[in-house]
């Protein structure tokens, strides 16, 4: 029965930092990062975009083995299929997700924690302990880890979470079924990332195209099933690429889930924190959930650190993290959420009046900014939704 300080679930950007940070703040620890599956980073189940600024918290991007395309554009596209090219849309890059969460795991193990592929969590309790006790399947055998501090960076469908009592369920209308294919020989901006908004198209989320490098890209979207016309995200997928790449040659495909709520209202108990996706720390905007993992594992990682080294792991002292992130992050997915359902209300008849409009501003003040403005003068419904967002 190996002890052990800080035993972490899930090898994503979310659990790599989480095990990288409490080994550095406290080299004395015993860190465990376990992962699944037999690789980490794979399969890819994501569009692998992320911003500059919050990746360069974590990395250097510029000439790293695991990006696979530098951005500088991004398009809207309506439904009709008009273009708007955003101004000033920041740097961006397309990442290659089998290497860069490799990389991740592997600055983890430089600091000294212990990575285990192939390793899966299959239950826990604590039983009256004062340490976690978790079955570990690795190999066709089963161990029992005990640790003073759990760190679940499980996923969507989070054991950790549930395990360990905490509420991580998602309403229907705020998870998103997503489909994607890597499609070859299409013709594309390589340097700008597409995403397209539509009813008919995507109903409840959206379609994007992340390229990967020249002619080549991530192709996909997102939908919400009770929204749908009864097809799944890869019949609508289907359909749009059909229109779209007729041409093009599929070389990949996943599908996946994405939630699009807020952080659960407690992401900690005693001797226990969840981090990522399983804290439901995604964007629920955009969906965007890479760089608000690294955070998320950060702040868990200091955290787990900080209260070994105090000797109190209790749901009291871990409580710190959780208004570490909401102060951080959580509050302004609060914002994006209602955000989110107000865009909502925007059907496809305005949202190619609204492009139209917007194709009329010269490129160099076409922000988003601008977008929105004229987005509240065409759909006054919405300004009280804005008025909440700003004040």
């Amino acid at each position: 029965m190996p002890d052990v300080d800080v035993l972490v679930v899930g090898a994503g950007p979310a659990g790599a930092v989480a095990a990288w940070c409490a080994k550095q703040a406290a080299p004395e620890l015993d860190v465990v990062l376990l992962e699944r599956d037999r690789a980490v980073g794979a399969p890819v189940r994501c569009a692998e975009g992320v911003g500059d600024a919050g990746l360069r918290e974590f990395a250097n991007p510029d000439g790293a083995d695991w990006v696979s395309r530098r951005i500088r554009d991004v398009i809207f596209e309506a439904p009709d299929d008009t273009q708007v090219v955003l101004a000033n849309s920041g740097l961006g890059w397309i990442l290659d997700r089998t290497r860069f969460d490799a990389f991740l795991a592997a600055e983890a193990a430089r600091e000294g924690a212990q990575v285990l592929v192939g390793a899966e969590a299959t239950a826990m309790s604590r039983n009256g302990d004062a340490r976690w006790h978790v079955r570990v399947k690795e190999r066709g055998r089963e161990d029992l880890y005990r640790a003073r501090i759990v760190i679940g960076a499980d996923g969507v469908e989070t054991m950790v979470g549930r395990w360990a009592g905490l509420d991580t369920r998602v309403p229907a209308r705020d998870m998103e079924s997503c489909a994607q294919y890597v499609l070859q020989d299409i013709d594309i901006n390589a340097d700008a990332i597409y995403l397209q908004f539509s009813r008919a198209i995507a109903p409840g989320g959206y379609a994007w195209i992340f390229p990967k490098g020249v002619g080549v890209a991530n192709v996909g979207l997102g939908i919400v099933a009770l929204k749908s016309d009864g097809r799944n995200a890869r019949q609508y997928l289907d359909d749009w690429v059909a229109r779209r790449f007729p041409g093009g040659i599929r070389t990949g495909y996943t599908v996946g889930g994405v939630i699009v709520h807020t952080t659960i209202k407690q992401t900690y108990t005693d001797g226990v924190m969840v981090a990522g996706d399983a804290g439901h720390m995604i964007n629920p905007l955009s969906g965007g959930g890479i760089t608000n993992a690294m955070k998320a594992g950060r702040l868990a990682g200091h955290t787990a650190a900080a209260a070994i080294r105090a000797r109190d792991t209790s749901a009291r002292r871990l409580a710190a993290y959780h208004h570490a992130w909401m102060e951080l992050l959580g509050e302004d997915h609060l914002k994006y959420y209602r955000i989110k359902h107000a865009l909502e209300t925007m059907d496809d008849e305005f949202l190619n009046s609204l492009a139209r409009t917007v194709s009329k501003i010269a490129p160099e003040k076409r922000t988003l900014g601008r977008i929105f403005t004229q987005a509240l003068m065409r759909h006054p419904q919405l300004i009280p939704v804005a008025a909440r967002f700003f004040v």
